[in-house]
């Protein structure tokens, strides 16, 4: 076997902040996109009679109701709703019994949301909602230079209305992906290239209490055909690994202490004039795939079970 040196590679990314708080209580559950139309289901077809109907919402940090809107029958909308996006889905409510809110969401607009019948002074149906939102970020954003490593960060507030995010590429292929304090979910695809072109799906699997299973998210993804990544964060090994060892012996190589998420590990030949790394061997963390270069088939392997 020829020696030789060996350098590994690394490449790795950053993260950001998102935050939480707490609170209990709820009949149901709905997880909204940021920015995306969302309805408030709230319906009772039984109802009789003239009926008033009042929606609220509770911010998690305070413990004040503030008043939406309220609708009756006979006097029609009686007050200004809380925000220009907030209305009633449909306008014939008291013929179909339908008392849904429709609203379009930002992140500040998650809260506990309370739809209040009532007859005569009489309370009739009670039901709280608990509007969670997704916030999704693509880094880098569209168009994605070839070569780069695309992140999927996503992150639901509040983290404890659900269980878990997952990702899946086109095609329906499931995505490693890893939850990261103060962040959110992460997923990555290293050194994108345009085959990874299409839509992404992000499913929210909120707790318990919620009438729906899982809620699903598009996200388009275009890799740019015509521009190329210049990587800037790469971190390679301080030293350069030297060694001797006896023909066909394992000899093992540790990596930098540094979780990367595509390793790359070239040699190079003995008694070269130049100095030129050869690539033997390269593997992927996320996509968990390993790239047999014409050396590596017969030099490397990966020892542990995942990096």
């Amino acid at each position: 076997m020829e020696s030789g040196f060996l350098k590994i590679i690394f490449v790795s990314s950053m993260m950001v902040n998102s935050c939480h708080f707490g609170i209990t209580g709820w009949d149901d559950v709905v997880v909204a996109k940021e920015g995306m139309p969302t309805t408030l289901v709230c319906t009772d077809t039984t109802v009789t009679g003239a009926v008033t109907i009042n929606w609220t919402v509770k911010s998690l940090d305070v413990d004040e109701h503030k008043l939406i809107l309220s609708a009756r029958e006979s006097g029609g909308f009686s007050g200004a709703a809380l925000k220009p996006s907030m209305r009633l889905t449909d306008p014939k409510f008291y013929d179909t019994g339908v008392f849904s809110l429709f609203l379009v969401p930002k992140v500040e607009d998650m809260a506990l949301y309370t739809c209040l019948m009532k007859q005569q002074g009489n309370k009739l149906k009670e039901r709280k909602i608990l509007l969670a939102i997704l916030t999704v970020t693509i880094v880098p954003a569209a168009p994605i230079p070839q070569l780069s490593t695309l992140r999927f960060i996503a992150s639901v507030n509040p983290d404890f209305a659900i269980t878990k995010i997952t990702w899946k590429a086109p095609g329906g292929i499931s995505m490693k992906s890893e939850k990261m304090p103060n962040t959110g979910t992460v997923a990555k695809l290293p050194r994108v290239r345009n085959r990874d072109n299409g839509v992404y799906v992000c499913t929210v699997h909120p707790w318990a209490n919620s009438s729906t299973s899982f809620f699903t998210f598009n996200v388009k993804v275009t890799v740019d055909a015509h521009n190329m990544a210049s990587f800037t964060n790469m971190t390679y090994d301080s030293h350069v690994i030297s060694s001797a060892t006896p023909a066909f012996t394992l000899f093992p190589l540790t990596c930098p202490k540094v979780q990367g998420d595509y390793v790359m590990l070239y040699w190079q030949p003995p008694d070269t004039k130049e100095n030129i790394m050869k690539p033997v061997y390269q593997y992927d963390r996320w996509r968990g795939s390993t790239v047999l270069l014409e050396r590596s088939r017969r030099v490397a392997q990966l020892a542990g079970p995942s990096l």
